[in-house]
């Protein structure tokens, strides 16, 4: 009997609920984002003595990323965000010589890197109930490789979140897609990147 009370008396607060957003409203939280690219990037360089294949493939990308913010308005919010991000792949460049099989060879390299990372970002949240909603999340990023804090990236873009309000104060937020423009501090290299079906990151937040 006391296990049905309690169940009862979870759904009776859960749909009691209302999602506490709004002017002058805080949040503190994190969330998590798993990234896999088994093909990554490949190209092809043409020499005279021969052809180079290269591929960055099976990249694996890794974030934590905890988050502070307050609402400037009832949909807008401000935050800014610390990130810790763990990439790792496989590298492979195999060379074909045109005149003598012997000249031709393939280097394999399985290679992780460790990055801090700082950021701000804005919301704009669409409540379609009270517990329910979504909301896009714009930011800008900048990330250092721990190894050499010289070389990390710049990073602009977002992407959108389904976000759903189990109690008053907790927010439970899933991630999906990526658009993204970044650039390579040391190679000055740029990237685009834009997906719906890749980057899928869960949060959590608590509202005050």
């Amino acid at each position: 009997m006391k296990k049905y009370l309690f169940t009862l008396l979870f759904f009776a607060i859960v749909a009691s609920a209302s999602a506490q957003v709004g002017k002058g409203q805080f949040y503190i939280g994190g969330s998590l984002n798993y990234n896999y690219d088994e093909a990554g990037t490949s190209s092809v360089i043409n020499y005279p003595q021969g052809t180079t294949y290269y591929n960055n493939g099976k990249v694996t990308d890794f974030q934590i990323s905890p988050d502070f913010g307050f609402f400037i308005s009832n949909k807008w919010a401000i935050g800014i965000q610390l990130g810790y991000t763990r990439t790792s792949g496989t590298e492979t460049s195999q060379y074909i010589a045109n005149d003598s099989s012997t000249k031709s060879y393939t280097y394999v390299d399985h290679y992780s890197s460790d990055a801090l990372g700082i950021g701000i970002h804005l919301r704009y949240y669409c409540m379609i109930t009270d517990k329910i909603g979504f909301f896009p999340q714009f930011g800008i990023t900048t990330s250092n490789n721990l190894n050499d804090f010289n070389s990390g990236t710049l990073s602009i873009g977002g992407n959108p979140n389904i976000v759903f309000f189990p109690t008053k104060h907790l927010g439970i937020n899933l991630g999906f897609g990526n658009l993204a423009y970044s650039m390579d501090y040391k190679t000055k290299d740029k990237n685009f990147n834009l997906g719906l079906n890749t980057n899928i990151g869960f949060g959590l937040n608590y509202y005050w």
